[in-house]
């Protein structure tokens, strides 16, 4: 990290000097190292796991870090179900179908942004097929800013121009291949590469921060194609490349093979730092990395949320548990209620814990509804270790608070 990157960052987080235990700001600090900060139209950009600074986002961000409160940093939001592709990997493949009105899904971020939610994250299915999302986009500001997960269909100039007016944050652009023809047999959609490269352009020329995005498999690792992908986002001229983990989830249900040993997973946080010091291309946002032990392990139903197309209330969007259904209930108190079994983060991820009991789940009843997801979501024992970079925010003794801001 260069010495202009390291004073961005000394002053993003100078308001949490005295204010949380030293140790932890020291930890974070020099793991920046492994980051790219860089600049956007104004604002500090770490990763799409910050908002970015200044923001009112990152402002309750740090405050909600000050005051030890249990909140979902990330909240996303299914706003369909329905999809133009079919890719075999999709983490929503074979979800119960159905969506929530237009009504309906803004007093749904309403009550997201009254748990303390810093980004909201839409996503599907496909996203852009609704309409009103520019509608959620506005009513999510300004306290959370808003990232859109899109395969980028029928996103031309003139919606991208439709987004920026609404004030998103990030739009980004998933990528199954730096090559045109294996990205369109993955997504089962000839011409798909294409509109993904137009969608990216177009959100450029609209001023918007784009992204893209990728499931880091085993055979990317093993031909390259993670490294194609880099460069493909460093042609595009993006701002971020985000490297996803596999987990057997939707299309990969029950298909533990293809989640990564831990080697595996050594070289997707290898690649995130190797390029983030590097200085050339985009930042890398691995959840290898991000996600680790050494940092902020798995925050599902602690700092992370997911509320998919029907309204069921999951700890993340890669568990098919559900835990209560916002139209029925406030999701304040859904979110209550779940602290009985995510009352701190934890080592490792919660849906590698639970896949051997989801083995004999009837795929058309994922996700499981409430009583039969409580029996197989593991309470976190108190004896548990934490992830580093929580083990050192909570060394005062210091407990999170399950509730609310004020």
């Amino acid at each position: 990290m260069s010495l202009t990157a390291s004073l961005q960052v000394v002053r993003m987080f100078a308001r949490l000097v005295g204010r949380v235990p030293i140790g932890h700001l020291w930890y974070l600090f020099r793991r920046m190292r492994d980051e790219k900060p860089h600049r956007f139209d104004g604002q500090i950009r770490v990763n799409t796991f910050f908002p970015p600074y200044p923001s009112q986002a990152f402002d309750r961000f740090c405050q909600a870090v000050i005051d030890r409160r249990r909140v979902p940093y990330s909240t996303y939001l299914a706003v369909t179900d329905e999809c133009p592709y079919s890719c075999g990997h999709c983490s929503y493949a074979g979800r119960a179908g159905g969506e929530l009105s237009d009504d309906q899904l803004l007093e749904v971020v309403e009550q997201i942004k009254g748990l303390g939610t810093c980004t909201l994250g839409l996503t599907g299915g496909e996203p852009l097929l609704r309409d009103d999302l520019e509608r959620l986009i506005e009513a999510a500001a300004p306290e959370m800013v808003c990232v859109i997960f899109t395969t980028g269909h029928r996103l031309d100039a003139r919606r991208a121009l439709r987004l920026a007016a609404s004030g998103v944050s990030c739009v980004t652009v998933g990528i199954e291949s730096a090559d045109a023809a294996t990205h369109d047999l993955v997504r089962q959609g000839p011409g798909s590469f294409a509109e993904a490269e137009d969608a990216v352009l177009a959100c450029q020329q609209a001023g918007i921060y784009t992204a893209i995005s990728t499931v880091g498999t085993r055979e990317k690792i093993a031909t390259g194609e993670l490294e194609a992908i880099h460069q493909l986002g460093t042609r595009w001229g993006v701002g971020e490349f985000r490297l996803l983990t596999p987990v057997a989830t939707g299309g990969w249900t029950r298909c533990g093979a293809a989640m990564l040993s831990a080697d595996e997973l050594q070289v997707l946080i290898d690649f995130h730092v190797q390029h983030n010091r590097s200085g050339d291309g985009p930042a890398v946002a691995s959840f290898a990395c991000l996600e680790s032990d050494a940092l902020f392990g798995c925050g599902a139903g602690f700092h992370h949320l997911f509320i998919d197309a029907t309204g069921q209330v999951r700890p993340c969007d890669l568990t098919p548990l559900s835990l209560g259904d916002v139209t029925s209930e406030p999701l304040e108190d859904i979110w209550e209620r779940m602290g009985e079994f995510f009352s701190l983060p934890r080592c490792g991820c919660l849906m590698r814990r639970i896949s051997d009991d989801l083995a004999d789940a009837d795929d058309d009843a994922l996700p499981l509804p409430r009583e039969q997801s409580e029996v197989i979501c593991p309470r976190r024992g108190p004896e548990e270790p934490l992830p580093e970079a929580y083990r050192r925010l909570y060394r005062d003794g210091s407990p999170p608070v399950n509730r609310p801001p004020e």
